[in-house]
């Protein structure tokens, strides 16, 4: 399928936000055969502008995979078993970087209508071939369970090279990724531990019947904020001794989320980092 794309001429991409390129009069558009959540996420991404022949393309072998919590469906180096390229159709997925001691960081969280993959694309990485000097160690899993569609990464990096403006709108992509990246990476380093936890409490926390529910576990947390499983705990502590949340039936239930956002947003309680 590369190849044909390869041989195909340049295509145009409609670069303004939110505008589906219109296909023939009486045919239907390629992406009107996902599932109505595909369709949405799709449509919140970079993709969304490309012309019916080019989406025709993309989607021709795309496959839209399910993920249980805490699956793991990007095992470091092992990228020959690993999608490379993919729309988050719906829950929310965890990168983060393993230690030789066995300590992990969060780089990034992706959901809903965000792309997995794009950087490699961007760098012209194959992902049939193996780079550890790119991402050996970093690991991609599902905090919640989730749904993703992955695509053909060859496909998007030959349409890519075919078509300057959706080169243009992955290198925009790359940088927006990169600036997120960045801002989290910074919270998980620099903010009080009190911030940190709440930040991550909030982020992980779906919706259950009428509460709000954290599946996960202490050492988890301080895997992900890049602290210890003591200091989390003793946060916990402190939580639950303010209201802000507490254990029922084995769950972690955020009983006032509102007050835990201001604690996610406020880090001037005097709490040291770790």
């Amino acid at each position: 399928m590369s190849q044909d794309i390869a041989a195909a001429p340049p295509t145009t991409v409609s670069t303004a936000p939110g505008r589906r390129p219109s296909p023939s009069p009486g045919a239907t558009h390629p992406v009107d055969r996902l599932s109505p959540a595909a369709r949405r996420a799709w449509e919140s991404t970079l993709f969304a502008a490309l012309s019916p022949q080019v989406t025709a393309s993309l989607l021709e072998r795309a496959v839209e995979v399910s993920l249980t919590p805490r699956e793991m469906f990007h095992p470091g180096a092992l990228h020959a078993e690993t999608p490379l390229c993919a729309v988050v159709v719906d829950g929310l997925l965890r990168f983060y970087l393993t230690s030789r001691d066995g300590r992990a960081m969060t780089l990034r969280y992706a959901g809903h209508g965000q792309l997995i993959g794009v950087r490699r694309l961007a760098m012209g990485l194959v992902p049939t071939a193996r780079s550890p000097l790119w991402d050996a160690a970093v690991n991609g899993e599902a905090v919640q369970a989730s749904r993703i569609l992955t695509l053909p990464a060859a496909v998007v990096a030959a349409a890519a090279r075919q078509d300057a403006a959706l080169s243009g709108a992955l290198a925009r992509e790359v940088a927006v990724q990169s600036m997120r990246d960045r801002e989290l990476i910074a919270a998980n380093v620099f903010r009080p531990i009190r911030e940190r936890v709440a930040r991550h409490l909030i982020s992980l926390a779906i919706r259950e019947g009428p509460d709000l529910i954290v599946h996960a576990s202490h050492q988890e947390i301080a895997d992900a904020i890049g602290s210890v499983r003591e200091v989390v705990s003793r946060t916990m502590v402190r939580f639950r001794a303010e209201g802000l949340v507490e254990r029922r039936r084995r769950r972690l239930v955020l009983t006032d989320p509102a007050r835990l956002h201001a604690a996610a947003i406020d880090g001037s309680d005097g709490q040291t980092t770790v």
